[in-house]
């Protein structure tokens, strides 16, 4: 049987077991939470011919979802009414807050975020020996999706080096020869700057097959993920990633290691410090990676720091 968790920060987390063993705050039934939502699609009817017009997958779109957790508090110990109300009193607490719904189930352990809608208590009850409570607590999740607990992680370094991904090196041209009778000849070296001679030692730069500044996520669920890049340290000349080959992401101003850098896929905005400055985004390439896809993420930015990628598997 599952295992519900609420989370809603410091002094707030409550963990209602499903076990059949279980005592204090047990799990009765979880609803809304393995079925989706109700899609908002607005079909618009054919005027001539059968049914309404043809609907694309961008245009298939579900609403929020709402999780049901059905509880009993079923005190340790002794029949002790105040410690029954003080368990009550604890999930009341989640009110107010942000609440992250996490269930372990199986194979599965998912997250989704949202806020406790109501808390409903159904009865208070005593039995011979023990006295209990049940309720039921309503969470709405805006997000409907559903996220893996374990959030796949890549970060990015910048390569080293001045010369990194320039080729060969060119120079002045260098030219000589011999000079006299053979076995007797003097050898003569002439210099024509700046036309373009090769330079030696040969250099092709800077290997860039090392993987630091290249990664590789995989949405192993069965709804779009949306990546999240946090990008730390000092970057003067800003960032530029690039996405699948593709897309790009380009943010032109200067990034501090005060302030990190933070680019969301699923709101497709760029903030420091809670603050919106997308407007500096000169590309925008937010792709949302499809189920049973990989994003390959590829830093092409000169600084001193790291980027950070992290993706979770999604479901609806």
């Amino acid at each position: 049987m599952s295992v519900v968790i609420l989370d809603a920060g410091p002094n707030g987390v409550v963990q209602f077991d499903g076990s059949a063993a279980a005592a204090g705050y047990i799990l009765r039934s979880l609803t809304g939470w393995l079925g989706s939502t109700s899609a908002k699609v607005d079909l618009v009817e054919r005027s001539a011919g059968d049914g309404a017009h043809d609907v694309v997958d961008a245009q298939i779109l579900y609403s929020a979802r709402t999780v049901s957790v059905e509880y009993r508090l079923l005190p340790y110990g002794a029949d002790d009414r105040s410690t029954l109300l003080a368990m009550q009193t604890r999930i009341r607490s989640l009110l107010h807050r942000q609440i992250r719904v996490r269930v372990v189930d199986a194979d599965h352990d998912l997250t989704a975020t949202g806020y406790v809608d109501s808390i409903d208590v159904e009865q208070g009850a005593q039995n011979m020996n023990r006295q209990f409570l049940t309720g039921q607590i309503n969470i709405v999740c805006p997000r409907p999706e559903l996220c893996s607990t374990d959030m796949q992680l890549v970060q990015l370094l910048p390569l080293d080096g001045a010369n990194e991904g320039e080729g060969l090196r060119y120079g002045d041209k260098l030219e000589t020869w011999w000079e006299g009778e053979p076995n007797n000849s003097v050898s003569v070296l002439s210099i024509t700057p700046g036309d373009k001679g090769l330079s030696y030692p040969i250099d092709y730069g800077d290997a860039t097959l090392d993987g630091r500044n290249r990664g590789t996520l995989t949405n192993h669920g069965g709804s779009p993920a949306y990546p999240l890049i946090m990008v730390e340290g000092n970057w003067p000349h800003g960032i530029d990633v690039q996405i699948n080959g593709q897309y790009s992401l380009h943010y032109e101003l200067p990034v501090s290691a005060a302030a990190p850098l933070v680019l969301d896929f699923r709101s497709r905005t760029a903030s420091i410090n809670g603050t919106d400055v997308t407007r500096y985004l000169t590309q925008r390439g937010f792709a949302p990676v499809a189920p049973g896809s990989s994003v390959d993420v590829v830093l092409r930015s000169s600084g001193d720091g790291f980027v950070t990628v992290s993706m979770a598997d999604t479901w609806m």
